[in-house]
């Protein structure tokens, strides 16, 4: 019978999920979502259309971006095309994350460069600094205007084109004690792709993903570089998650590049009835999950 064992690991914040997939049939594609407290529905990163195999086959993932803190359970059905992914369902849980007051730096694919933070700075009497990284400050946050004022010739007022506020950017500062923690911020950075920050609730952060920009390293502390204390500034931008399919850049489906895979021709994608509109908010494509392209550029012909 097919069955979902979950392994909460508190020291890095992630949850086990191993899965026996005996009961399913000979060949299907699996799907396995986190289900939140409200009834919403993640994917799992790895878990997209999972290819299973009768008479035996398992598999074992790690959910890095489940949230802290918080009662989720898990759920696995067959993803094929005009089925009801209802008829047949694993299901586990409910499983918590104990965050023991930490933030957590993690690089969606990239889990095992993740860093845990905490709160013990320069300002912030405290003791057992056993843990390197610390948090500093969270940035203000800026919602950009999307919206052009253009004059008009012999009116007063300027014809107003807008359209929905921009996300969030932001800034984090944080403080590192040992060389050995500098030398874990640049590996969790130097990969260059987004960041899923975890902080505690009370900062007003949610669960976010953010591209970083310029990562600044300044010694503080002490005259003396050879003190190894160092802060770190880094700006933010919020961004969509990445694909849960894999590590694909990009917006996961509004860009040239799924467009130009998915159609051959701009008259075969006017075949289709769809409009611009249909391409921006994703309905022009069958899979939403595919995002555009790996590694620093990006795959196909032209990086993307």
């Amino acid at each position: 019978m097919a069955s979902m064992t979950l392994s909460v690991d508190n020291a890095n914040a992630d949850i086990e999920i191993y899965i026996d997939f005996d009961a399913f049939s000979v060949l299907n594609q699996v799907t396995i979502v986190r289900v939140h407290p409200d009834g919403t529905e993640f994917i799992v990163r790895g878990g997209y259309q999972i290819t299973t195999f009768a008479p035996s086959f398992n598999y074992f993932l790690i959910d890095t971006e489940a949230p802290l803190d918080t009662a989720v359970t898990y759920r696995a059905f067959e993803d094929v095309v005009g089925l009801d992914p209802s008829t047949t369902v694993i299901t586990g849980g409910p499983v918590t994350i104990t965050s023991s007051g930490y933030q957590w730096f993690k690089d969606p694919a990239r889990p095992w460069a993740n860093i845990r933070v905490d709160l013990c700075t320069e300002q912030v009497p405290c003791t057992g600094l056993a843990n390197p990284v610390s948090l500093m400050e969270l940035g203000n946050k800026t919602r950009s205007s999307d919206a052009s004022l253009i004059p008009v010739l012999d009116r007063k007022l300027p014809a107003d084109v807008w359209a929905r506020r921009k996300g969030i950017t932001a800034s984090v500062t944080f403080l590192t004690r040992t060389l050995t923690a500098v030398s874990e911020v640049e590996t969790l950075f130097t990969a260059g792709g987004p960041l899923f920050l975890q902080i505690q609730p009370e900062f007003g952060w949610p669960d976010a993903y953010w591209q970083p920009g310029d990562l600044v390293e300044e010694y503080t502390g002490s005259a003396d570089q050879r003190v190894p204390y160092r802060r770190w500034t880094v700006p933010l931008v919020q961004v969509d998650r990445p694909s849960p399919a894999s590590a694909a850049q990009g917006v996961v489906c509004a860009t040239w590049c799924v467009i130009n895979a998915a159609y051959a021709t701009s008259q075969d994608l006017a075949n289709t009835g769809q409009s611009w509109l249909g391409v921006a908010n994703c309905s022009a494509v069958s899979s939403p999950f595919t995002g555009y392209g790996f590694g620093p550029y990006g795959s196909g012909p032209y990086g993307g």
